[in-house]
């Protein structure tokens, strides 16, 4: 019979094994660990499915869906763009604003996030100038959102490594506990990259984008292309639906919406019952050929500061084809763009020719860039779509955050504020926000649902108790033991820097997550054995899991800029290791000096 100990360790370096090789789902990865401790009898069913009760697991549901509600109510785009414009000007402040404003966001919400509000406008103010490519700013505001992560509680690591401290029976981190680290860690880390960092990264071409919204329409001809036509008595469109009006198919005129009430509303807000009737004004886009318009039974209308009145309210993407996605060869009908996220093609450019007809029957090509309209919400489910690079998102420019958006702010005030003064748990104030962001409909119950991470919650909840376990059976001291006999006496210090180094290796080839995950309850043990705070051997852990400079596959916001920066994975490594040469020993005096 194998002992408790023993088994504690086989079932973590199975796990160890799987998460690192992916060869097995991490969900599955959580589920198995938690299963095997109570099929083993290692801990009891009660104590192996307690992860998943766990404060860490609801406060990463909530903050993903006050994140949610941030983005639909355009909060995060209004910030990103007014943050975007005072880059303008040199390379120097272009990096230097970028940076600060994604490791500011990234204090209040999740890194991918934070990167994916500024991507945007930054990529449309790095071409702006001629003497600035996107490769010079997308790696600088990737890595300023893992450095401002170390200087909060709601990153994922930080929060895993503070339920492994309650799991032993200690104090959790609060959530102003790791500024004392991650803000001189921060600092360090923007000067670098703002003085030395930013001149070893390379400077590649930029692919195909208009750089500024009039740029853009005047790339696509989208003046040009814009039509207001009014349906006559006799025409075939009275009846149908008039946010699908078949337009498409027939005439191969992309439908955009209704001029109302002296206004534009959008095919998409358009409700279903809503049927067209003579003397609707409905624009398309596209070229229109007289005898196609004729025989739809429409004639020309023409409304007074139509391209202004769109431009106003659009909300444009462009997109590029990513060379790993299966987009190529396929038409936008195949790929179910409309259906997936409400997409209507404006124009295509290939090469240096405009197509504007029939383009939902158009087989794209790589090096293909598409113009299109799509609702402001989708626009996040849009950039994680493996088939296409967004390479701009184009806001119109008589909107703002509205009530809804004040209400967000206000929610996420209510969340974050209480538990900063020590008045209410965390995980209590980030649940009750997220469920009056679902009641007050800024993110429905059914969008909150598919935000949420339930991988990464599935193998949080399941881990958990394995740090029980390693506790409980003598596994973590074991392990620590083994792993510091190299350094024998050394000061705590030295100890803190081996397993900071430890955790961000381990996080380049998992995740900052799994590292923590594996390696907190053995700094925990560690610090028990060797006199030192565990609470500081955890900091240590919790900082390094989000150093991951070295390789794109370190963090999720690495692979995001790769494609828009046209970056190599040595581009990683070249600024990356000598960021983290810097950002170490800064990590370690301030962990010497405020938790050991």
């Amino acid at each position: 019979m194998f002992s408790p100990l023993a088994l504690t360790l086989l079932i973590t370096a199975l796990a160890a094994v799987a998460l690192i090789s992916g060869k097995v789902r991490p969900d599955l990865v959580g589920l198995l660990v938690a299963l095997s401790l109570a099929l083993t009898g290692v801990l009891p069913l009660k104590s192996a499915l307690a992860g998943f009760s766990s404060n860490v697991v609801f406060v990463l549901l909530s903050v993903f869906v006050l994140t949610k509600g941030l983005e639909t109510t355009g909060v995060t785009a209004w910030l990103g763009e007014r943050l975007g414009r005072l880059g303008s000007g040199s390379e120097s402040r272009l990096v230097g604003v970028t940076m600060l404003a994604a490791a500011l966001l990234s204090l209040f919400m999740n890194t991918v996030a934070a990167a994916a509000v500024l991507l945007p406008p930054v990529l449309a103010l790095a071409r702006q100038r001629r003497d600035v490519a996107p490769s010079r700013v997308l790696i600088p505001l990737a890595y300023a959102t893992l450095l401002g992560g170390t200087a909060t509680l709601l990153t994922t690591a930080n929060l895993v490594t503070s339920a492994a401290l309650a799991a032993h029976g200690l104090k959790p981190y609060g959530l102003l506990d790791f500024l004392p680290v991650g803000l001189p860690v921060t600092a360090a880390g923007l000067i670098f990259m703002l003085l030395a960092g930013r001149r070893l990264l390379p400077r590649y071409p930029d692919g195909p984008a208009g750089e500024t919204l009039a740029d853009l329409v005047e790339a696509y001809r989208l003046r040009e292309g814009l039509h207001a036509l009014r349906v006559l008595p006799d025409s075939p469109l009275v009846g149908r639906q008039a946010r699908k009006p078949r337009t498409a198919t027939e005439a191969g005129l992309t439908p955009v919406g209704l001029l109302l009430g002296g206004g534009l509303v959008f095919a998409h807000r358009l409700p279903p019952e809503r049927r067209l009737q003579p003397g609707d004004v409905l624009v398309l886009a596209g070229a229109a050929l007289p005898e196609q318009v004729a025989q739809l039974g429409l004639e020309p209308w023409d409304p007074p500061e139509l391209y202004e009145t769109f431009r106003a309210q659009a909300v444009l993407v462009e997109l590029a084809l990513n060379p790993r996605g299966r987009a190529a060869g396929k038409t936008p009908q195949a790929l179910r763009l409309y259906a997936r996220y409400g997409l209507r093609i404006l124009a295509v450019r290939r090469g240096g020719e405009v197509l504007e007809r029939n383009l939902y029957t158009l087989p794209l090509r790589q090096g293909d860039a598409l113009l299109a309209l799509t609702p402001a919400e989708n626009v996040p489910h849009l950039q994680e779509d493996a088939d296409f690079v967004v390479l701009g998102v184009y806001r119109g420019e008589g909107g703002g955050i509205g009530w809804l958006g004040g209400l967000a702010v206000a929610l996420l005030a209510a969340a974050l504020l209480p538990a900063a003064l020590g008045w209410a748990p965390l995980a209590l104030t980030t649940l009750t926000a997220a469920t009056l962001m679902m009641l007050a409909g800024i993110v429905p119950p059914p969008q909150a649902y598919r935000v949420i991470p339930w991988q990464v919650l599935f193998l949080i909840g399941g881990m958990i108790p394995l740090g029980v376990a390693m506790r409980q059976t003598g596994a973590a001291a074991f392990l620590s033991r083994q792993m510091l006999l190299p350094l024998g006496h050394a000061p705590g210090w030295a100890i803190a820097a081996a397993f900071l180094l430890l955790t961000a290796l381990l996080a380049q080839v998992t995740s900052g997550q799994v590292a923590a995950l594996l390696l907190a309850p053995l700094a925990i043990a560690a610090a028990e054995s060797h006199g030192l705070p565990s609470r500081g051997l955890g900091m240590a852990v919790a900082v390094g899991a989000s150093f991951a400079f070295l390789l794109p596959t370190g963090h999720p916001v690495n692979l995001l800029v790769m494609q828009p920066g046209r970056y190599r994975p040595a581009d990683y490594l070249k600024v990356g290791l000598p960021l983290l040469v810097v950002v170490t020993p800064v990590a370690v005096a301030a962990l010497q000096w405020f938790w050991l």
